[in-house]
């Protein structure tokens, strides 16, 4: 029996073996919510060690960095207050047209008809201040995306012509990491309930992930995850939020 349990361990590990990944982000109301759509790759390298080596070679350059996080930080501010206002907005005309719908299928002499006549009319006045705090905060967020979003794409185009002097390098040594591990790179995306399971063979591994973040459109959730267990969930506590440049 002994002899029968190690081979099964042994085959188990040349088999590999399933990992389901779970993507959640929180959205403009703050809630975590599955992201439908997410792209997952599984490495048989830790990236980030990868990318390190070649910032130590090619420095990032600060100057860049520095103004670039400034422009974000003054976007930012008037952007989430944007998301914000439309958030609670929509979520509002949603729930009239909810009301509306059942008052449509109701009696006027029905029980419960007036009260909720009321409540449609209390919401539909709160939904008119909403809206008009909505287009306010859109003038704004216009006037802003004016006054940086010039200087936001030229920073944008020296950082990516220094990361293709940087990152030249890696995709060779990507290569040369999988041929030697005899292991290559697992891609799957996440379905609309934000899950995808991966088959990774033995060996170790790393979940990379990159997600829009709600909250900032200069910004990403990004995720290099070890693969310890059969199921990862990556969200804000396993994650990082990082500057889009």
């Amino acid at each position: 029996m002994p002899v029968l349990v190690s081979l099964l361990v042994a085959l188990a590990a040349c088999t590999g073996r399933d990992v389901t990944i779970e993507v959640v982000i929180p959205g403009p109301d703050s809630v975590e919510s599955p992201v439908p759509g997410v792209g997952l790759v599984a490495l048989p390298y830790d990236r980030d060690s990868v990318i390190r080596e070649l910032e130590r070679a090619t420095p990032r350059p600060a100057a860049i960095t520095q103004e670039l996080d400034s422009l974000f930080q003054v976007f930012r501010g008037p952007f989430s207050a944007y998301a914000t206002a439309a958030f609670r907005a929509r979520t509002l005309e949603r729930s009239l047209a909810a009301i509306r719908a059942e008052l449509d299928t109701m009696s006027r002499a029905a029980p419960g008809y007036e009260s909720r006549y009321r409540e449609f009319g209390a919401r539909s006045d709160t939904l008119a201040r909403l809206v008009r705090e909505r287009d306010v905060a859109e003038a704004a967020l216009r006037r802003t995306r004016s006054a940086v979003g010039d200087r936001i794409e030229t920073l944008r185009a020296a950082m990516s012509r220094w990361q293709d002097s940087a990152y030249r390098e890696y995709e060779n040594i990507t290569k040369n990491l999988t041929t030697g591990l005899g292991r290559e790179p697992v891609a799957d995306s996440t379905g609309p309930d934000g899950r995808a399971t991966l088959h990774l063979p033995a060996g170790d591994w790393w979940i990379y992930a990159r997600s829009w973040d709600p909250w900032d459109p200069n910004g990403e959730w990004y995720w290099n995850v070890p693969a310890r267990e059969s199921r990862i969930v990556l969200d804000r506590s396993s994650g990082r939020r990082t500057p889009r440049y």
